[in-house]
């Protein structure tokens, strides 16, 4: 009880600087090509982030936010953005009040990571929206954790969470799942090819496949039962404005035909 204690506090601290090694900015480079793509697509005000990453920069630009708030178990590292101490799994934070939750592979050094996501939709506004990224357990690029020194180490001593499986808990709280794939295909190189068609094609394909990618991401979006969603704005117009007027009938026969239809 006391290791798996020691890795969810440290787990997200000495992840921060796996990503600073050549095999981890691999993932981080990855990873904010996918997140920066996502949040320019989204004009919200509040958005958390769960775990301080050290390379917010990287996808910071593509935001349109009011208020931008780290939570982290502690203060550790230096950083312009506004941080706040506390646990995911029981969020210091007023229910329904963020627009978006950023979660950098948080769950694998959870000790409940399902509590987490209970506590990410109570927080979160209807319409709000989740970014989540994890590792692929099946991936054969992770093949070291299963070596017993290997596995003592970040990121391999974290409990990797398979991408059905969150989908399914994300499904069970009512989130409609937009994106759903596999990224970091290639993490042992240390530079990234200058992309064509036909390599775009090929990533695509093995995105797919449950063996290739590193790691994955998943975007949901917080349903509410009955409700409306109050982005469809388009939706709302052709409900609440009139039909284009008919010519006023000028004969009688035509109002008693109305009536007539209606009784």
């Amino acid at each position: 009880m006391s290791n798996e204690k020691i890795s969810h506090i440290d787990g997200p601290i000495e992840l921060r600087h796996w990503y600073e090694t050549p095999i981890g900015s691999a993932y981080r480079h990855a990873e904010a090509r996918l997140l920066s793509a996502k949040l320019s697509e989204n004009f919200r005000a509040e958005v958390l982030q769960l775990d301080f990453v050290g390379w917010e920069d990287e996808f910071h630009q593509a935001m349109r936010f009011a208020h931008y708030t780290i939570l982290d178990h502690s203060i550790n590292g230096s950083t312009d953005y506004t941080r706040l101490v506390g646990e995911a799994d029981s969020l210091p934070i007023d229910t329904h009040s963020v627009d978006i939750v950023i979660m950098p592979h948080t769950l694998e050094f959870e000790q409940d990571p399902h509590q987490v996501l209970r506590e990410v939709n109570r927080v979160l506004k209807p319409e709000g929206i989740v970014l989540l990224m994890g590792f692929n357990p099946w991936a054969f690029w992770h093949l070291p954790r299963f070596f017993p020194k290997a596995k003592q180490k970040t990121p391999w001593n974290g409990r990797f969470i398979s991408r059905y499986r969150v989908v399914d808990w994300l499904k069970l709280l009512n989130f409609e799942i937009e994106v759903s794939q596999g990224c970091c295909l290639f993490p042992l190189t240390k530079k990234r090819p200058e992309s064509n068609s036909k390599q775009t094609v090929i990533e695509k394909i093995t995105s797919w496949l449950p063996f290739v990618p590193a790691a994955y991401f998943v975007m949901g979006v917080k349903r509410v039962s009955g409700g409306t969603s109050v982005f469809h704005l388009q939706d709302l117009k052709n409900r609440f404005m009139p039909s284009p007027l008919a010519k006023p009938a000028t004969k009688t026969i035509h109002v008693e035909k109305k009536r007539a239809n209606i009784h």
